[in-house]
């Protein structure tokens, strides 16, 4: 009996082990370095970014522009703000769009739009809450888009609120992504 039970077991047992070394067959992970020739116009050398392309469609170039505006005194609406311009012989491809408003307590921000040169698309305002002091309350609106329209030569955002309170510190901020992509008719 024990000579069955060992010639069953001794096969098992050397299985587990020859299985060992493919169970850690996984390579440890390794740090990767990237090297990238200094710009000589950055007046800090070490500060030399990584180019970034998108391999799938060199055509594309990043896009990123920021723009922060405010309610002048008494004002319920921001007024235009222009958030960026896009270069001669460009395309801008937006594919996502965020506002950030920070109002005094007891006022909403209650719409924010985007304007290009033949679209005007609105957000849908989120009540995020308040700041730890109580003395801001906070709304963001992100949406992912798709918008290719002439959106050339700027482009705008517009903030509106509930209030036309007195002193104003509130402010919006438009944060806008995408691509560029080459396009010889928008020429001027």
């Amino acid at each position: 009996m024990k000579t069955k039970l060992f010639l069953l077991l001794t096969p098992i047992l050397l299985s587990c082990f020859a299985l060992l070394p493919i169970a850690q067959a996984a390579p440890s992970p390794t740090n990767v370095n990237v090297v990238n020739t200094p710009n000589v116009n950055v007046v800090n050398t070490t500060a030399s970014p990584v180019p970034v392309r998108d391999v799938d469609n060199p055509a594309r170039q990043p896009f990123q522009a920021e723009a922060v505006g405010g309610f002048a005194d008494g004002a319920s609406t921001t007024g235009d703000i222009t958030i960026g311009a896009v270069p001669a012989g460009k395309r801008l491809v937006i594919e996502y769009v965020s506002v950030f408003g920070t109002m005094l307590p007891g006022q909403k921000m209650i719409r924010a739009s985007i304007q290009t040169e033949d679209v005007s698309i609105y957000l849908r305002i989120s009540p995020q809450g308040s700041n730890a002091g109580g003395s801001r309350d906070y709304f963001i609106a992100s949406e992912n888009w798709s918008v290719t329209g002439k959106v050339r030569p700027s482009f705008r955002g517009t903030g509106e609120r509930d209030s036309f309170a007195g002193a104003n510190p509130d402010s919006v901020t438009f944060t806008i992504s995408g691509y560029l992509v080459d396009c010889p008719e928008c020429v001027p």
